[in-house]
């Protein structure tokens, strides 16, 4: 009859149980224990990530296209439009016109979208969620 030799997770649990190992295999548990906690707590304790809708407009679109387009789409519900960039950023001339969706409803984002598509110059319209 043959002796089988130990599997590697045998051989794991042997090492990590010696009594010369212990203070160091507890401490080791203990920090992953923590960081596992510190990890779920970060996640659901924070405020919800920002969720913006971001009005994309063609290439030739005019400012005063996008001037149309901020009046006539105002807030709608919990979909709540942005007051304007006051910085020369080339990001907020491309993109002058956003709604923060975070709290806003399904009927609310449909309302904004369904008024966005209509405007003239209008490419389109993308949801953004902060920090992707």
């Amino acid at each position: 009859m043959a002796v089988s030799s130990p599997t590697a997770i045998s051989r794991a649990w042997l090492y990590v149980s010696d009594p010369r190992r212990r203070t160091v295999a507890v401490a080791i548990t203990l920090a992953a224990i923590g960081l596992v906690v510190f990890g779920v707590y970060a996640s659901v304790s924070g405020p919800p990530p920002l969720q913006e809708a971001v009005v994309y407009f063609r290439p030739e679109a005019t400012q005063a296209q996008k001037d149309a387009a901020r009046t006539a789409c105002p807030t709608v519900g919990k979909a709540i439009q942005e007051p304007p960039d006051r910085n020369n950023l080339v990001s907020s001339r491309v993109y002058p016109l956003r709604y923060n969706v975070s709290e806003a409803s399904t009927e609310d984002r449909a309302a904004v979208y369904a008024c966005i598509y209509r405007q003239p110059g209008v490419n389109g319209i993308n949801q953004e969620t902060q920090g992707q």
